[in-house]
């Protein structure tokens, strides 16, 4: 009977043991996985680090190709113009596991925001300044409603001058933007990007998306237009310029003439018949804002390595047409993200 019994005691205690043994070993096994997954995160991880450090490398190295351009311009002629190395369409550079692409563009072919900064009211109430004139003409061009893009226009200066006191006949200041949800201020000053444009009263997404292309905020309060630089799709600049003397026609026509190499003198451009054509006291008022040189540039490029995406916006100013320095850089943006077509 006792050898019975010890028998089964023995078994039982050799089931538990088995029990314990298998417990352990898938614990252990467990434990395994688990760092072998930690692991394997780890070293992605740290691969995509290494990718996107690389990718910001070349993102560097992208922009002084970019500056060595600009630069090689201004050795070469007087002018800035399109037939110059810097102003060549999107180029892709192949790269060890990867690929560089973007361009370069002028940014004094559009109409500056800024240069609304910095206007004093005319003398007579009545009469817009003509800056200001022109980006309502610029508005219109792009068929927005007359009177809104009178309210465009003048809430536009008024959101950029230095002060908080309304001067125009349409225009609105704080207390009208102190009233929106959320509430907010207007800066009284230089606007850093474009698509602050948008918090400007009256500015919906369908007018900021039709006159973007055609303006530009960089960091003065001076605009000079490079007509050497500007694209025919661009010519509504040139009509709100010189409005009313200068259909759209004329001016794509003006634009895709143009001389290889830019017109040599602002005279020269202004000689061109359909600009000759237009009243004396219009080109007398538009004279001081053309131009055929550049100071501005905003490169936007794309660099991939591997999985790594970077995108860069540079917006480079020379003050001498011979160093070109960088005063702003940007990374990211919407073109960084891979599209599922699901949120466009």
């Amino acid at each position: 009977m006792n050898r019975v019994l010890m028998n089964r005691s023995h078994k039982n205690q050799s089931g538990v043991a088995l029990i314990v043994v298998l417990l352990l070993l898938a614990i252990m096994v467990t434990i395994a996985a688990q760092m072998s997954e930690r692991l394997f995160i780890q070293f992605h991880r740290a691969e995509n680090q290494l990718n996107h450090q690389q990718a910001y490398w070349y993102s560097i190295g992208v922009e002084a190709l970019a500056k060595a351009g600009i630069e090689e311009a201004y050795k070469d002629g007087d002018t800035i113009n399109l037939s110059q190395m810097w102003a060549t369409e999107e180029t892709t550079y192949p790269l060890d596991y990867g690929e560089a692409f973007g361009g370069v563009k002028d940014k004094q072919a559009c109409f500056n925001l800024n240069a609304l900064s910095n206007i004093e009211p005319s003398a007579d109430p009545s009469v817009r300044p003509f800056l200001v004139t022109v980006w309502m003409n610029l508005l219109e061009s792009v068929e927005v409603e007359n009177y809104l893009a009178e309210v465009i226009a003048d809430s536009s200066w008024e959101y950029m001058d230095a002060d908080d006191v309304v001067r125009s006949s349409s225009g609105v200041e704080d207390s009208t933007y102190q009233s929106f949800k959320p509430p907010y201020l207007a800066p009284n000053g230089w606007i850093a990007d474009v698509s602050e444009l948008r918090a400007i009263n009256g500015v919906t997404a369908e007018v900021f998306k039709a006159v973007s292309p055609l303006t530009c905020a960089i960091p003065t309060a001076n605009w000079y237009l490079n007509v050497n630089t500007l694209q025919p799709e661009q010519a509504n600049i040139l009509v709100a310029l010189f409005s009313p003397n200068l259909s759209e026609s004329d001016a794509q026509e003006v634009l895709e003439n143009r001389p290889f190499d830019g017109w040599a003198s602002v005279e020269d451009f202004l000689s061109e018949s359909a600009i000759n054509r237009v009243d004396e006291n219009i080109k007398t008022k538009a004279k001081p804002y053309l131009s055929i040189d550049s100071q501005f540039f905003e490169l936007d490029a794309q660099v991939l390595v591997e999985e790594s995406r970077v995108r860069v916006r540079s917006l480079l100013h020379s003050s001498d047409k011979k160093v070109v320095n960088v005063i702003r850089r940007q990374y990211g943006g919407m073109s960084e993200r891979t599209s599922d077509n699901k949120a466009e």
